[in-house]
């Protein structure tokens, strides 16, 4: 059973729990109104009041339950899609939010998020879609994480053709009705759990009694057998004094063994000082054996390596013939070898310049392409806003409308040209490489770049970064154009948080930046570092779409790579290498 299955299970335990709670509390209520609807019964017997005083009375009776409601009731209006169009004061109290946390927020910020994803939720809304009443008994999250119980409905509102609009969901605070019931409970359950030990402690109170019983009569004839026992001692004690006397007259004779024993250790001595100086004789005559067994074995010793020495110099002088028939085979398969190699050098260094002498005609191109481009476009510009100045009365409002459209179209254009020529130069700068700070370029960097009034203040997550070998210019672009993305790209986030670190692998330093913002789908990350390639459209985020260019060309100019990962509406994180100055 997974987790889901054990928090579905406790749920429906406890709302059977509830239900039986509230139908004993429904029951008392239907007395005690019964009660009442008697007693004025009784008190009003003649009906004199005429229709006209109980309309006034009902009218009076239903603007009183609307009162009630608001006044008593916490109550939020939902649409169809579940975006909540308004909350009253009581709800806002009872889960400790405000209008702003909640207003134009999907329903499922107020459910776990388990269930938000499940079918039985799907089903939920489909059903309130339909117009079908939905009524529950329910726990809740506040704001500050306390856990609040209510009792509510799900109602939909109908417009004038009958079908629903809006839903509206009434409910009343019951935790602590709730709390109390859980606590009687426990309070219960701890009831029946003291009365099972009484009754055990009294079992054993009666066992323990009858082991008394038991042990008092063991205890009679214990004594008996006591009495047994010291007579028995008397017995053997008597006995104990002949065993001594016997004991005696044997210490007498053991004695006199002793003193033969001394005598017999004595000679017995003598002996051994006439083994032990046989033995070190044996062991002088041993040694003098053993160096002549070692002479003997050193000599045959030399004379097996003369012999494997005079064998191993046969040996060789066969290899080195052997060896010189091989060098010459292959010092010709190798002048063949680099004959061909020239030869293909000479292709290869032809064909180097070729596209060298390309690459440069085709960034010279753009360049002039790109610099023809910008007199045109401000010819455009200047001469819609001397149409626009001078001409203001004669042009209605569609006119006015197409003419700031070509304005901002052409401005549009001359940035696009800026950053095509600002492309276009990568390739003729010279990449310088010297040792660079990164810690304190990118800390430049934040203090540099400018936040539009409409957007959130970054929170920076700086680690101290690796320093790098390139060109301080080029990189500072690098970091200007990532930082600027995440920025741009977390605006519509409730916060902008921007984690920046670095970490060495395989002689490279590899930094990466991430952020929680919009993101991208992965499906089209083969357009991500295209020129003028944007995921995104113009309304929903500014920019020309070369700069992720721009950062790809400088990197590959520093023999790095850059690549990065993303999911949709859950941020995207850019990474790019650097030659570790280690190395």
């Amino acid at each position: 059973m997974n987790l889901q299955e054990k928090n579905d299970n406790k749920e429906t335990v406890l709302f059977s729990d509830q239900i039986s709670f509230h139908e004993k509390e429904n029951d008392q209520n239907t007395v005690e109104t019964d009660k009442t609807s008697f007693e004025n019964n009784k008190k009003h017997t003649t009906e004199n009041q005429n229709l006209k005083e109980q309309l006034k009375a009902k009218e009076q009776q239903l603007n009183n339950h609307v009162n009630a409601i608001d006044t008593s009731n916490a109550s939020i209006e939902f649409d169809l899609d579940g975006k909540i169009l308004s909350v009253n004061k009581n709800f806002l109290e009872i889960m400790g939010y405000n209008e702003v946390d909640l207003l134009g927020k999907h329903h499922r910020l107020l459910v776990d998020p388990a269930y938000s994803q499940s079918n039985a939720y799907q089903l939920f809304w489909s059903n309130l879609k339909k117009g079908i009443y939905q009524k529950d008994e329910f726990i809740r999250v506040a704001k500050d994480g306390k856990l609040i119980w209510l009792l509510g409905s799900y109602n939909p509102i109908l417009d004038i053709l009958g079908k629903p609009y809006k839903i509206l969901k009434l409910a009343t605070d019951i935790t602590l009705s709730k709390n109390q019931f859980l606590q009687l409970a426990v309070q219960a359950q701890e009831k029946e759990k003291r009365a099972s030990e009484l009754a055990i402690a009294n079992k054993e109170l009666a066992f323990q009694n009858e082991e008394k019983e038991k042990r008092a009569a063991e205890l009679i004839i214990a004594n008996k057998e006591l009495k047994f026992q010291n007579e028995q001692k008397e017995q053997r004690a008597k006995e104990l004094i002949i065993a001594n006397k016997e004991l005696a007259i044997q210490s007498k004779e053991k004695e006199k063994r002793a003193a033969e024993l001394v005598i017999a250790n004595k000679e017995l001595k003598f002996q051994n000082e006439q083994k032990e100086q046989r033995a070190k004789e044996l062991i002088i005559a041993n040694k003098e054996l053993a160096i002549q067994s070692k002479e003997k074995e050193k000599r045959a010793a030399e004379l097996i390596i003369a012999n494997k020495k005079l064998a191993a110099e046969n040996i060789l002088k066969e290899k080195r013939k052997v060896e010189k028939q091989k060098r010459a085979a292959e010092l010709i398969v190798k002048n063949r070898e680099l004959a061909y190699q020239e030869k293909r050098s000479k292709e290869l260094t032809l064909a180097y310049d070729e596209l060298k002498k390309a690459q440069e005609e085709l960034e010279s191109f753009s360049y002039s392409v790109s610099h023809d481009l910008r007199a045109p476009i401000r010819a455009i510009n200047g001469y819609t806003q001397i149409l626009i100045e001078d001409h203001i009365d004669l042009i209605d409002e569609d006119g006015k409308n197409m003419f700031n459209a070509i304005i901002k179209n052409s401005n549009k254009m001359g940035v696009l040209i800026d950053d095509l020529l600002a492309f276009s130069k990568l390739g003729r700068k010279q990449v310088s490489s010297i040792n660079i700070n990164m810690t304190a370029l990118v800390n430049g960097v934040i203090s540099d770049i400018a936040i539009e009034k409409d957007e959130n203040n970054p929170i920076f997550e700086l680690d101290e970064l690796a320093p790098s070998n390139g060109d301080p210019s080029l990189i500072k672009q690098v970091w200007v154009n990532l930082i600027s993305n995440a920025i741009k790209y977390s605006k519509h986030k409730p916060e902008t948080r921007i984690k920046i670190t670095s970490a060495s692998k395989n002689n490279k330093i590899i930094y990466s930046i991430k952020d929680w913002g919009a993101g991208f789908d992965m499906a089209y990350y083969d357009k991500l570092f295209g020129v003028f390639q944007r995921l995104h459209s113009q309304e929903e985020f500014s920019g020309t779409g070369i700069g992720l260019a721009i950062v790809q060309k400088i990197v590959n100019r520093h023999h790095g790579t850059v690549w990065a990962e993303s999911k949709l509406d859950e941020g995207a994180k850019f990474y790019f290498s650097l030659p570790d100055i280690k190395h």
